[in-house]
């Protein structure tokens, strides 16, 4: 079950589109804005306090207007995703937020683990956010 309590969420976005829902890479935008709408309704309703960010591989792009209170986008410019999720969880913990990061990549569930930095599946993520 996951906790009501305000938690800040790390999605890797594109692992998310990619390896979970699968989706060509000429509809990732149309996916990513339909993504943003549904949750900023999630956090409104259920999830009070609680904030979605998708951190996304590469440089900025226009996809559609988020939420600051709720839902923003990140762009990983230079860097991979993988990097900043790392980065920000370990800061979040630090300066004691709770933080989940939701990802299908195994190459960071384990340096995610040995942080104590909570893991959600995609499967779970969309469960709960998005059906």
């Amino acid at each position: 079950m996951i906790s009501a309590k305000p938690t800040i969420y790390l999605i890797d976005a594109l692992n998310f589109v990619r390896s979970f829902l699968q989706v060509p890479v000429k509809d990732e935008e149309k996916t990513l804005r339909a993504m943003i709408a549904a949750l900023n309704e999630s956090a409104f309703e259920n999830f009070k306090g609680s904030s979605f960010r998708l951190i996304i591989d590469g440089g900025f792009r226009n996809i559609g207007p988020t939420s600051p209170e709720n839902v923003d986008a990140l762009f990983s410019e230079e860097r991979t995703a993988d990097e900043v999720i790392l980065e920000q969880a370990i800061y979040l913990k630090n300066v004691n937020k709770r933080v989940c990061v939701v990802t299908y990549d195994t190459g960071i569930t384990q340096t995610l683990r040995g942080e104590n930095i909570k893991i959600l599946s995609c499967e779970k993520f969309f469960d709960t956010f998005l059906s």
